[in-house]
Parts: structure tokens; C-alpha cells; sequence
């Protein structure tokens, strides 16, 4: 299955999620691909200590082949890292047409499933409303949008989730950081709004001091698989690989 996930802003912890979804998949015997479609911000490599001599811009701009862009950073797991690195442009600005950016894309799931035989592809997506997102809505089997309780996330999280109504993808509504103490009035808000805007909520994600204390820089799906973040996340999986 393809699986995109967005957020309107920076910030909302939705590659932290990504990044322990994806380990915590892996665990459980699936072979999984998380790429960073976020070019203009790329943090993936960071969270998995990967050290990379190519990306995924480097293969966009033909300069490298897609067996060079994927990495393999733990010997006892199936998961695969496709990094990306800084630069000025939209995945879309490199290609004479959008067309040409998606079969471009198409060609490393293609590998990855001939090849690798990887159940699952992650793409960590870059936040906003943009094209290259937006590509990666259109190329998904569903996108998750990763809000926290902001009003200004709020509002554009609607957006995100008008878009994909209008691209033909199935969304998910996911909210992250959510105040502990505040959980039942938020269940309540959060139900009402996803009921709203017709997108299916994957539930919430109490804000957790386990991942706080990470500052980016490990992952609790690896360290602290007994936390409360992950005993949410693992429900939450569940939850979003219902056909």
C-alpha cells in the first residue's frame, strides 16, 4: 500500500510519527519504504543516523540510479530509507510537467516491489499546501493528515482534506500531541470535526514526554517499546491498514 502523510504546518510531529510507524511495521515482519518527499526540509535521515552519499533528488535529476538512494539502517528489519537533501526547488519544478515527476516516482515503487517485495511505502511529505504534496496525495492509495489542536492547523487541514476529496484519495485524520489531561474534551471535538469534513479519524496522540526527550535524535519504537506513544501508535496501525 502506498501511504502519504501531510500537515498543513511544520511542527506537528508527523515525521517523528512516520519515522516510529514505520520502524514499529517493520518489527512486526512487514518490509517497509519510507521516502522524504520533503525536499525543501528533509529531516528522515536524521531520525535513522543515515549517512548518505545519494538521495532522492540526486535520482530525480537522473544523476544516480535507485539502487543508490536506498538505504538499509538495521541488519534484523525490513525497512528501507529513501533520504532526500536540501535544495531550492519543488519535485514538480524539476520535470517539464507533473507527468513526467509521477512516472519519475512510479519508477522506485516499482523497484521497490519487484526487488525488495516491500509491503508498504511511507512518504514523508513536505508541509503546506504545495505541489509536490499534492503529487504525492494523487500518487497514494491514502493520505493521513497530521494536525495538532491549532486553529490555524485546524483550518488547514480542511484544506489538505478538501484537496484530497478532489484528487480521488481516501484521507485519514491523525491528531498528534494532544494534552493529556484534555483527552475526553478532545475525543469529542476531534470526532465532531473529522464526522464534518468526512475523512476517517485514525484517533489521537497524547502529547508524551518519552518523545519530547528525544529532541529528534532517537526513536522510541526502538528504545521505549513499552511507552505510551507507542502503545497509541500501535493501535492507530492498526487502525490505518484496515482495507
Amino acid at each position: 500500500m502506498l501511504l502519504s502523510f501531510h500537515s498543513y504546518k511544520g511542527g506537528t510531529g508527523k515525521t517523528t510519527f512516520v519515522s516510529n510507524l514505520g520502524v514499529h511495521l517493520a518489527q512486526y515482519g512487514q518490509k517497509i519504504c519510507i521516502i522524504d518527499t520533503d525536499v525543501n526540509g528533509p529531516g528522515l535521515h536524521s531520525l535513522f543516523d543515515v549517512h548518505f552519499s545519494a538521495t532522492l533528488v540526486d535520482f530525480l535529476r537522473d544523476e544516480c540510479k535507485i539502487a543508490e538512494i536506498i538505504y538499509k539502517p538495521y541488519k534484523n528489519m525490513d525497512l528501507y530509507i529513501v533520504p532526500s537533501k536540501a535544495c531550492e526547488e519543488d519535485i514538480t519544478s524539476m520535470f517539464g510537467s507533473p507527468g513526467e515527476a509521477k512516472d519519475k516516482l512510479l519508477e522506485i515503487i516499482k523497484f521497490l516491489k519487484r526487488q525488495l517485495q516491500v509491503d508498504h511505502v511511507l512518504f514523508d511529505c513536505s508541509p503546506g499546501i504545495n505541489k509536490s504534496s499534492l503529487l504525492i496525495m494523487n500518487i497514494a492509495d491514502r493520505a493521513t493528515i497530521v494536525s495538532t489542536i491549532d486553529v490555524q492547523d485546524i483550518r488547514g487541514t480542511y484544506i489538505l482534506s478538501s484537496m484530497s476529496s478532489k484528487l480521488g484519495t481516501k484521507a485519514n485524520l491523525l491528531f498528534n500531541r494532544t494534552p493529556r489531561d484534555k483527552s475526553d474534551e478532545i475525543n469529542l471535538i476531534v470526532t465532531e470535526f473529522s464526522k464534518k469534513l468526512g475523512t476517517s479519524l485514525l484517533g489521537s496522540l497524547n502529547f508524551d514526554d518519552t518523545v519530547a526527550r528525544t529532541w529528534s535524535r532517537k526513536l522510541v519504537a526502538l528504545e521505549e517499546k513499552d511507552c505510551g506513544y507507542c502503545q497509541q501508535l500501535q493501535t492507530i496501525a492498526t487502525r490505518m491498514l484496515v482495507p
